[in-house]
């Protein structure tokens, strides 16, 4: 009766110890299995702050390209209807005043974007433009075109359309200094912001999680 006692105690001793080591075994890989799911949110959590951090350098890689291609078009647009007006005071042609709009509409929307992209270059040829028609205020005006504090244009049609030949020929014809300066300036400054654009997309690669070139081209399409 005694040795039947004692080897039902063993068996449960036994079985006891078993069950106890597969609890811990289960607790084992119940650990094992959160730290790792712990990693992962981590790892997951790195990648969410990367995504953030490509996004914000996308929009403003998008924002600074747009603005040098607003420039690149306002500065060329200026430089050839400057030259187109030059060419029609020279030749004494009829459509002057609608074509002087035009350069008055250029010409403030370049000193706009030049004010609104950021660079010493920028600087430099918005303070340019300003000082040559400050330079050429009286003149201007006295053939409807007024310069206002900011170096920005505005003009009276009539009144350039009523303006002696001789003296728009002088003030606007291809000898005159606003001709002269104000295509440099415009020039350059459209190359210059062509030349930004074309870094900003070289710069960006898809490799990076950044732009490539021709999303870039495409973003620029829609607006």
């Amino acid at each position: 009766m005694r040795m039947r006692v004692r080897l039902g105690m063993r068996r449960a001793a036994a079985v006891t110890q078993m069950a106890g080591r597969r609890r811990a075994g289960v607790s084992s890989r119940n650990s094992l299995l959160s730290s790792v799911r712990s990693r992962r949110k981590g790892i997951t959590g790195t990648g969410s702050r990367m995504d953030r951090m490509n996004a914000s350098s996308v929009q403003s890689a998008r924002l600074a390209r747009g603005s040098y291609d607003r420039l690149r078009k306002s500065s060329d647009s200026l430089t050839e209807q400057v030259k187109l007006l030059a060419e029609k005071v020279d030749a004494g042609g009829k459509d002057i005043p609608s074509t002087a709009a035009k350069v008055v509409e250029d010409f403030n929307d370049t000193l706009k974007y030049l004010r609104q992209t950021s660079g010493v270059l920028n600087d430099f040829y918005r303070q340019s433009l300003k000082e040559t028609v400050a330079g050429k205020r009286k003149e201007l005006e006295s053939i409807g075109i007024s310069v206002a504090m900011d170096g920005s244009l505005s003009l009276n049609q009539d009144k350039l359309a009523g303006a002696e030949e001789e003296t728009v020929k002088k003030v606007l014809g291809a000898s005159g200094d606003f001709y002269k300066r104000v295509t440099a300036v415009a020039s350059r400054a459209a190359d210059n912001a062509r030349a930004n654009a074309e870094s900003i997309s070289s710069q960006y690669t898809a490799a990076g999680g950044l732009l490539t070139g021709s999303y870039l081209s495409r973003y620029n399409l829609r607006g």
